[in-house]
């Protein structure tokens, strides 16, 4: 049943998702650890938003953005489709987990 569903939802739609998601991750991450809630444990990117908020930013929306411009390069297997939708299920679940902790921390303030 996932895979069908996968071969229908187009994946441009996905990696424009991706990005979306790529995007308010980063946003909330940047609150999490301006608000001092959170702590970015990937070393790599912690040092990325050490150096430069904007390159952190830039960072986090390359990768999407660069699957999105290689798309009409890549055939379309169903492979591709099933990583594509993991990981934006993924990405989501993330980013109602960052939503969550948020809203806590500013109903305690």
């Amino acid at each position: 049943m996932l895979l069908n569903w996968t071969v229908r939802l187009p994946m441009r739609t996905m990696a424009l998702l991706l990005i979306a998601f790529g995007f308010t991750d980063a946003l909330f991450t940047d609150i999490g650890l301006r608000m001092r809630l959170i702590e970015e444990l990937n070393p790599l990117v912690k040092a990325i938003y050490e150096w430069n908020v904007w390159s952190y930013y830039g960072w986090k929306l390359a990768i999407p953005s660069v699957l999105l411009l290689l798309l009409p390069r890549l055939q379309r297997k169903r492979w591709l489709c099933v990583l594509l939708l993991v990981a934006t299920i993924i990405y989501a679940a993330v980013n109602v987990y960052h939503l969550f902790w948020v809203s806590l921390a500013i109903q305690a303030l």
